[in-house]
């Protein structure tokens, strides 16, 4: 019932679309390429924000393969790419019923001029001069055992095994996926302790997602984080999760929906915070996203803004089983890394965990549930791209562009 009325919600912006190109077509007996896609990106930029925002599967990301077309994010951001596309399949449209050269003139520069941008930007030789190595944990526990104390030891014992594959190597760095920790890292002392031993033992620096509860007067408050140890089992750094999954980590409205759905009322127990999103280890600073966090473009170059080096997810697809889902929620983390110029670390519990670099190349990348560590190298970088200055400038253009032609629209004459 709740995949339903969220698919109703999320098809509510499909069909608005549709009911304004009718509109726009019944006034003017053509659809204006420029109209159709301005008007696409802002309902797709509203969506990343309208009550919580859901900007998962946007149009952009089908894309997300095809990187000589997609370099553009490094200005535009994704909603860049789906201008592209549905500016030239209502060309196509257009051009069916009245051939018109200039359209044509138009669409085809565009194109080529996208193109040519991706092809110079692929070009562009990367800097790994300072390169580190790093190896990603994918545990790949069942859902139902990582919140089951029946499952603590075999937890750990995963994750001791992986610990010891990779260590041997001597990588900078080991990251652990989203509440890989089989228990609260604080307050539990146990939990805080075994932590601190098989860092001590890998003798690296790691990024570890760990749940933490802590107290405000009698209030008790759970938090999904990631921590950042050094190679002694010392506390680093830590980020709490900003947004929050609705109705998995928490219930929006809890008053109003609260008595009508009291399973997600008592599952949704995480509190999110306002802190820094940047985590410095020997010298390099982490800019992180926990899990869903990687599909909102503003967090990411949040964090670049704050001074991030490099890019790290942490997440658990575990929820998603073997079906379309863990590849949508994989795809945003390309865009990301282009939009921001910077390499992106991604460390999933059942995969796909990833090395990506700043193009959106995937360097090394692990298969959905496989429990495997995976290995690669990254450099950090501190330029920053006209997204990363600008941010969604082309998105509130676009805003512009629907809300001018709707307002002159209506005051034509038919």
């Amino acid at each position: 019932f709740s995949l339903l009325l969220l698919s109703v919600f999320m098809g509510l912006y499909w069909g608005l679309w549709a009911g304004l190109i009718a509109r726009e077509r019944s006034r003017s007996s053509r659809v204006v390429p420029l109209y159709a896609a301005a008007l696409w990106v802002s309902l797709e930029f509203m969506r990343t924000y309208f009550l919580s925002g859901f900007p998962w599967a946007l149009l952009g990301d089908s894309q997300w393969q095809h990187l000589h077309m997609i370099q553009i994010a490094s200005i535009t951001g994704v909603y860049g790419i789906a201008f592209l596309i549905i500016w030239a399949n209502t060309a196509v449209v257009s051009l069916w019923y009245s051939w018109s050269k200039p359209l044509l003139t138009v669409t085809a520069l565009l194109l080529a001029g996208a193109l040519a941008f991706g092809s110079h930007r692929l070009r562009q030789p990367l800097d790994t001069e300072n390169s580190v190595r790093v190896a990603l944990l994918q545990g790949n526990i069942d859902q139902y055992k990582k919140w089951d104390q029946r499952y603590v030891d075999e937890v750990k014992a995963r994750y001791q095994d992986l610990l010891q594959s990779v260590s041997t190597e001597k990588p900078d760095l080991i990251v652990w996926p989203e509440s890989a920790v089989p228990g609260f890292f604080l307050p539990d002392p146990a939990i805080y302790a075994w932590t601190e031993q098989v860092v001590k033992k890998a003798g690296t620096y790691q990024l570890i997602g760990a749940p933490l509860l802590r107290y405000s007067g009698p209030k008790e408050l759970a938090y999904n984080a990631a921590v950042g140890l050094g190679p002694e089992g010392s506390f680093l750094g830590e980020y709490d999760k900003k947004h929050l999954v609705p109705f998995g980590e928490y219930v929006p409205f809890p008053r109003l929906l609260g008595p009508w759905i009291p399973a997600l009322n008592a599952v949704g127990t995480f509190t999110s915070t306002d802190g820094s999103p940047v985590i410095r280890l020997h010298g390099i600073a982490y800019g992180l996203t926990i899990c869903y966090e990687a599909i909102f473009p503003v967090l990411a170059r949040h964090a670049v803004q704050n001074g991030a080096d490099v890019l790290v997810n942490l997440t658990n697809d575990g929820w998603y089983l073997k079906t379309a889902a863990p590849y949508q929620h994989f795809s945003p983390n390309i865009f990301r890394a282009i939009e921001n110029d910077r390499w992106l670390l991604r460390a999933d519990n059942t995969g796909i965990s990833a090395v990506i670099d700043p193009r959106g190349r995937i360097q090394v990348a692990s298969l959905i549930f496989q429990t495997t560590a995976v290995r690669g190298s990254f450099a950090p970088r501190h330029s920053k791209t006209p997204y990363t200055r600008w941010g969604d400038f082309f998105a509130w253009l676009c805003v512009i562009t629907v809300l001018l032609e709707f307002f002159i629209g209506s005051q034509a004459k038919p």
